[in-house]
């Protein structure tokens, strides 16, 4: 794939309708790339913004559902004919008390973050491989590194993707495949609209948890547009030889692996409550 420009580059992006997918999906559409995005309900589409409709070319695709994944895949193939670039984005947000939030529930995140990759991965995969080339972009985030007191479960998604992502990284190295994760921090999104809450009334945690999350909308409305995402996953198409995972956002979001390095643990863990407002 080294050495290929823009033009013809086929792109599937999953969970493009919206936020970051449909920013990304657009930006490497104007430049040159041929963009497939995947939606749960086509019937949608026709509500989308003009410019992703013109743009982006959607199919239907349920990453829960492993047929819905074949069937999408499948299609997105007869289309494209083959495929260039594979960016793993679709998933959701949690928000509550460890104690307090139904396993059923968590059960449901780990399907769509980290078990509808690696749906889209096992189909997907076989096509590189014979292909000898791809590149797979992983959208993780900064909470699987720094987790966010009672968005523990949501972080734990992102932290399993920051290891498939990894491992992937050794196991295709051989068939020419290569395997990055971006690691957003705040996007200025509907993330937190559309975030999955749980907190009973009399809840323990509720005063605390209260304080956590206004810090978080306060922090989304000064986040930069999905736009910075979207010119970092370009600049890594077009890298010989992607690393591991790279930090995406404002400069602190940026900067933030670097207290992961240098910073003890225990010195982290009392950052993170002062910044939540919990101590």
């Amino acid at each position: 794939m080294a050495g290929k420009t823009a033009s013809g580059r086929r792109v599937l992006i999953t969970g493009a309708s919206s936020g970051i997918g449909a920013a990304v999906a657009l930006f490497l559409a104007d430049r040159g790339y041929k963009v497939w995005g995947t939606t749960r309900n086509l019937s949608k589409v026709a509500s989308f913004p003009e410019e992703l409709q013109k743009k982006v070319t959607f199919l239907a695709m349920d990453v829960t559902d492993r047929d819905s994944v074949h069937r999408g895949v499948e299609e997105f193939l007869r289309q494209a004919g083959g495929i260039d670039i594979l960016i793993n984005n679709a998933g959701y947000g949690v928000f509550g008390p460890i104690e307090e939030f139904p396993v059923e529930r968590v059960e449901a995140l780990f399907g769509v973050n980290y078990f509808g990759v690696l749906r889209v991965l096992q189909e997907v995969i076989p096509v590189m491989r014979e292909q000898g080339s791809g590149l797979i972009i992983n959208i993780t985030s900064l909470a699987g590194t720094f987790v966010i007191p009672f968005q523990v479960h949501y972080s734990a998604t992102k932290y399993a993707l920051e290891a498939l992502t990894e491992g992937l990284r050794q196991e295709l190295r051989p068939f020419g495949i290569k395997v990055t994760a971006v690691a957003p921090g705040d996007i200025k999104t509907r993330f937190n609209d559309v975030t999955d809450w749980e907190m009973k009334e009399d809840s323990p945690y509720r005063q605390w948890a209260e304080r956590c999350w206004r810090t978080i909308e306060e922090n989304m409305e000064k986040a930069p547009a999905p736009r910075v995402i979207a010119e970092k996953i370009a600049r890594l198409a077009e890298k010989k030889n992607p690393g591991p995972s790279y930090p995406a956002g404002d400069f602190l979001s940026v900067q933030l692996p670097l207290v992961n390095r240098f910073v003890p643990r225990r010195l982290r863990e009392k950052l993170t409550r002062c910044f939540y407002r919990l101590d």
